[in-house]
């Protein structure tokens, strides 16, 4: 086919902020004398091709980064320690506090440089989940109670089931996933309560479990700032609405999710705490059973 009679682009679109990458073809269609009858357009939905594709790309940025960064960094901090441990004494009080501060700047900075290097080889090599018959019930309380503990400014307000359920799960990487999602939904709080929240605001953090049809679901709504128009790109690595993210929280939650045959969506909360706008909801929905 003549390439001047046929068109082809890419094109993104927002649904139910949720954005799909669509590939439409535009063709002529012509008589048999070559007369134009018109055209013929066909849409195919790529969305998930462009979402692995991009992934994968990702994954091994990542396995880059983590070898070529975290390579220098220990020679950098012994370095600095044995340049306050060389030169510090010969030095008077005032000249020496300040190599001290300074020494302890490269160490500090080194270490988060190594925070984020390690996020991403987690990223990068996330391990297949070594899975065995769990009570997510106690998963889930446990998480709640570690972060309970660590943000005494939120309540925490859970709807669980009195009797266990139990699915095959690795509890240390649910755990993980758990951990995140409810420290992200902490910040969310933290972060409207600086800006634009409301008199009438408490902080508030609810958790409910239920079981539907073959699946159990979990949502953890928050009544924090809510999402942006375009959530489905949080699930992009290095996307992040904070200034300190690294931007590979909601990612690895995710991967963490689809280990395990499940899914995880954000959407807009139910009003909670007196807020006059949604926060946030992450919506976790696990297999009962190994398919």
């Amino acid at each position: 086919e003549d390439s001047a009679s046929m068109a082809q682009e890419e094109i993104r679109l927002t649904r139910r902020g949720q954005i799909e990458s669509l590939l439409v073809r535009l063709s002529e269609r012509r008589s048999g004398d070559g007369g134009l009858e018109g055209y013929v357009v066909a849409f195919d939905d790529v969305t998930d091709l462009v979402t692995a594709q991009r992934m994968a790309a990702w994954g091994d940025v990542a396995r880059r980064i983590a070898h070529e960064i975290k390579n220098p960094l220990t020679p950098i901090q012994l370095s600095a320690e044995r340049i306050r441990r060389r030169f510090g004494p010969k030095l008077d009080e005032e000249n020496y506090e300040a190599l001290e501060n300074l020494v302890d700047v490269i160490v500090r900075q080194t270490g988060d440089l190594r925070r984020i290097v390690d996020e991403f080889s987690k990223f990068a090599r996330m391990p297949v989940p070594e899975t065995r018959d769990e009570n997510l019930v106690k998963l889930v309380r446990d998480a709640v109670l570690l972060q309970d503990a660590g943000q005494p400014d939120v309540h925490f307000e859970t709807r669980l089931p009195e009797e266990p359920l139990t699915l095959p799960l690795d509890s240390t990487m649910i755990g993980q996933a758990l951990t995140n999602l409810l420290k992200n939904a902490g910040e969310a709080i933290v972060a409207f309560r600086e800006k634009d929240a409301p008199q009438s605001h408490t902080p508030l953090i609810l958790i409910e479990l239920t079981t539907e049809g073959p699946s159990a679901v979990l949502r953890i709504s928050d009544n924090g700032s809510g999402l942006p128009e375009d959530r489905s790109s949080l699930f992009e690595p290095y996307v992040t609405t904070r200034a300190k993210g690294t931007g590979l929280g909601l990612p690895i939650v995710r991967k963490i999710i689809e280990e395990h045959g499940g899914t995880l969506m954000l959407e807009d909360a139910p009003l909670i705490g007196g807020t006059d706008r949604p926060g946030a909801m992450a919506v976790i929905r696990l297999p009962l059973a190994v398919a």
